[in-house]
C-alpha cells in the first residue's frame, strides 16, 4: 500500500533514461532495449493540474505534446492524444520507472514495456 499522496512525487520533469520492451507470441520472447543518446531523448512532464507535456527527439525529428494523468488504485493513466496508457509506476530516489503490460490474445502479441525516467 503507497502512502495516501505518493503520487505528489510525480510532480515535475522527467528525462528518458531506458526503454526494455519484451514482446511475447507463443513461446517465443523478444527483448528490445533503447537507451538515452543524443539523437534519442525525452522529457516528460507532469504538472500539479493532472495535466503532462512531454517532448521527445527521436531520429533527428522533435515531436511535442500535452495530455492528462490520473491516479487511480496504484494505476498510472495517460491521456494523449487518441492513446490511452494504463500503467503501474515507482518511485525510488530520482527515478521513475513506468511499466505497461498487454496479455497476448488472438488478435494482437503480448507485451510488457519498462521506461525509467531520472529527475
Amino acid at each position: 500500500m503507497r502512502p495516501k499522496y505518493e503520487y505528489l512525487k510525480l510532480i515535475g520533469d522527467w528525462k528518458f533514461e531506458s526503454m526494455e520492451t519484451t514482446t511475447f507470441v507463443g513461446n517465443e520472447r523478444n527483448t528490445e532495449i533503447t537507451s538515452k543518446a543524443n539523437d534519442n531523448t525525452e522529457v516528460l512532464s507532469f504538472h500539479r493540474s493532472g495535466s503532462l507535456s512531454y517532448s521527445a527527439l527521436k531520429n533527428g525529428e522533435m515531436k511535442k505534446g500535452r495530455g492528462i494523468w490520473s491516479i487511480k488504485d496504484d494505476l498510472l493513466k495517460i491521456l494523449v492524444d487518441s492513446d490511452t496508457i494504463y500503467a503501474t509506476y515507482k518511485i525510488k530516489s530520482e527515478f521513475l520507472t513506468i511499466t505497461t503490460n498487454n496479455e497476448e490474445n488472438d488478435e494482437f502479441y503480448g507485451y510488457r514495456t519498462i521506461v525509467k525516467y531520472q529527475k
